[in-house]
């Protein structure tokens, strides 16, 4: 059975813009990256052996984003933030009331783990915002299912921690 990137592109094409936006706060450059994963992705779609691709696509946007993240380093920009990051989790019906909430809560979350090491940052991005399992998070991000276990321990003591002092200030 062969795979499609057609099929591909319409089934993760927004899960992977969401991703691509959180990580550069930026909707434009997200955009353009969204565009280079998929035409990396029709670049090998062929060579991909039938399996899971939503995290082998995930892992393609994340190499896109590195790459572009290693570029505008050197061109000596700043760094992308997770400030001002909209909503866009949900995918089903809220009121406006469940969406301004979810607003604030994910722009709370983005604010708070955007001081976090890289892996408890992008571990707990994957985690909660994706629902990947560490299994996929481990496959995404190239490390260890143990340091996905622990960035993602970690990452909720501090995340724990932080939202108590974010809500006294």
């Amino acid at each position: 059975m062969s795979v499609k990137i057609e099929d591909v592109y319409r089934m993760h094409m927004n899960e992977i813009y969401r991703y691509l936006y959180r990580l550069t706060g930026d909707s434009g450059i997200a955009e353009d990256l969204t565009q280079d994963t998929f035409i990396q992705a029709l670049r090998f779609l062929d060579l991909y052996v039938e399996g899971k691709v939503r995290p082998w696509l995930f892992k393609v946007a994340y190499n896109t984003f590195i790459d572009w993240y290693r570029k505008r380093k050197r061109e000596n920009r700043l760094a992308p933030s997770f400030e001002n990051v909209q909503n866009e989790m949900s995918l089903g019906y809220q009121s406006p009331e469940e969406n301004i909430l979810s607003k604030e809560i994910w722009e709370t979350f983005a604010k708070i783990i955007s001081i976090f090491p890289w892996k408890q940052r992008q571990s707990l991005l994957l985690f909660y915002a994706h629902r990947f399992s560490y299994d996929e998070i481990a496959g995404v991000l190239d490390i260890s299912l143990s340091d996905v276990k622990i960035a993602i321990h970690r990452g909720r003591k501090k995340l724990k921690e932080s939202w108590g002092s974010e809500e006294d200030a």
